[in-house]
């Protein structure tokens, strides 16, 4: 085993079962955060694709700045509230499952939206004339379809399903609005599956996954294993979806794996891992003119409509260099794109900074907004590692809805 894969699998271990601790909270955003990291870096270090290269120590001391920086932002947070009480992770969940919920206006909420949902889905149904599931290239379908505005409402889903899904753990009894939901929630999922997007359902996952934790009676790691095998189960049924089966040994061979061929199963979710950390450090110093927050802005350009207009008179590409069919890089590569080393320091440092204030701000007083603001940073804690969903329009406008719903469902609110 590869040195540097040994120290991080060490690291891990010892933070794992620091976490296992009576007092230790085992979501904390540094904790979630390095073990992230130290699983991509211990897999990449392996280098069991050809595509993968040597990395310099320049190139290891570049990828890590924007790791380093993000803990560091965590850290300054953490002094800053050391002395501050914190309530335990039992007071917590008794505090959320107390909240005074609006349960009628609740139900209406949610009704609401799935009707915005189903006639958005419909409408871009007819306009575009197929679902991307039932093409003959589901992979290249699922790119191209989408009608600009319809297309965010529909991508919109998670708003619904992460509402019903509090619906059923805030709301006591009421069996028959619960079985309505049941349906609403099993068509929604069933109807956004045919459009073969995964990272909505693994983002909606982690979400769901991180609001159960802080408001769950009793919590066991027996769930998080259940939640980890259908979270897992569901990415890879899409997936299995979107290309054939033979298509799997094809994929062994083009990522020129190194492992026999026996273990074929193992090239797509090690590639993932691992492709977005080669893509940084093989690609980084090919940026040659830096973009000053374009990338960064993504969702407001997207939103205002100027976004392609721009990248096109100016010739930009958010992934102008990238290895193989591999298009992904970790959180911080837009804002080294955009502002250089200043930006692969800063922005990971605020992001790190706001999101343990936000963690504290949980642990102190807690509340629906706030846990709910803390699961949004949740999820995008666990892609760092591949994707900043914080610089796209369709998961601004999830994590937005869905956090500003948590103030509409409560009779009141105590935000201090």
């Amino acid at each position: 085993m590869p040195v540097i894969s040994l120290i991080a699998f060490g690291i891990f271990l010892f933070l794992l079962v620091d976490g296992l601790k009576k007092n230790s909270d085992f979501f904390s955003p540094a904790r979630v955060f390095s073990f992230i990291w130290l699983i991509a870096i211990a897999l990449v270090e392996f280098k069991f694709s050809r595509l993968q290269i040597e990395w310099s120590l320049f190139g290891w001391f570049i990828l890590l700045i924007g790791i380093v920086f993000f803990l560091l932002g965590n850290y300054v947070a953490f002094v800053q509230n050391f002395n501050m009480p914190k309530l335990e992770i039992s007071e917590i969940r008794e505090r959320i499952r107390l909240a005074d919920i609006n349960e009628p206006l609740f139900f209406k909420l949610i009704i609401i939206y799935a009707v915005i949902f189903v006639v958005s889905f419909l409408t871009e149904y007819f306009i575009e004339g197929y679902v991307p599931l039932f093409t003959a290239q589901p992979d290249k379908a699922r790119k191209m379809f989408g009608i600009f505005g319809l297309h965010l409402i529909v991508n919109g889903v998670n708003v619904l399903l992460f509402l019903i899904f509090q619906y059923f753990v805030l709301i006591k009894n009421k069996p028959v609005k619960k079985s309505f939901l049941s349906v609403i929630f099993v068509v929604s999922t069933g109807s956004f599956f045919l459009l073969l997007q995964r990272y909505n359902f693994f983002i909606l996952s982690v979400m769901i996954v991180c609001f159960l934790y802080y408001s769950g009676k009793k919590i066991n790691y027996k769930t998080f294993i259940v939640a980890a095998v259908v979270i897992v189960g569901l990415v890879f049924l899409i997936r299995s979806v979107r290309i054939a089966q033979f298509a799997e040994y094809y994929f062994f061979v083009t990522s020129e794996m190194k492992f026999s061929p026996k273990y074929a199963l193992l090239s797509e979710p090690y590639m993932y891992i691992a492709m977005n950390l080669e893509n940084f450090v093989a690609n980084f110093n090919k940026i040659q003119n830096h973009t000053y927050g374009f990338f960064t802005a993504d969702f407001l350009t997207a939103l205002t409509g100027v976004k392609h207009i721009i990248a096109e008179y100016a010739g930009l590409e958010k992934f102008p260099h990238y290895i193989g069919g591999y298009n992904t890089f970790p959180f911080y590569w837009v804002y080294y794109y955009d502002f250089g080393m200043f930006g692969l320091a800063v922005f990971p440092f605020l992001l790190g900074y706001v999101i343990s204030h936000i963690y504290f701000k949980l642990r102190r007083s807690p509340n629906l907004p706030i846990l709910v603001l803390y699961s949004v940073a949740f999820s995008v804690i666990a892609i760092s590692y591949s994707s900043d969903p914080l610089t796209r329009l369709d998961m601004v406008f999830n994590y937005s809805v869905t956090v500003l719903s948590q103030f509409i469902i409560l009779r009141k609110t105590e935000i201090a």
